[in-house]
């Protein structure tokens, strides 16, 4: 499998955090920020495991999130990382965000 490398936007909304992919519309809720890089890595491995079962690429299939969510990251101030190295199966780069209006 080619490297993964993913962007993402979290903010919260109704007391949890949402974490929406950008390149591939994925959308995984969180409790606390710091389980966002963790909750997000577990929804792209679904992902990609649900499109190998299919006979597909990983992640074939899964268009873009609407154009908003890269406005968003790309006015983002702050991001988040997972720091326990070898724990991540994708390249994630997620920026924290303020909810959507």
């Amino acid at each position: 499998m080619d490297d993964i490398h993913i962007s993402a936007v979290a903010y919260q909304a109704d007391g949890q955090w949402l974490v929406q992919g950008i390149e591939y519309d994925i959308l995984t809720r969180a409790k606390d920020p710091s389980d966002v890089p963790l909750a997000f890595m577990r929804a792209v491995v679904a992902n990609v495991c649900i499109s190998e079962q299919l006979g597909r690429r990983p992640l074939e299939g899964i268009k873009p999130a609407p154009e908003r969510f890269k406005a968003m990251f790309d006015a983002a101030l702050t991001s988040v990382r997972s720091v326990q190295p070898g724990k991540q199966a994708a390249d994630l780069d997620i920026r924290l965000v303020a909810a959507p209006a």
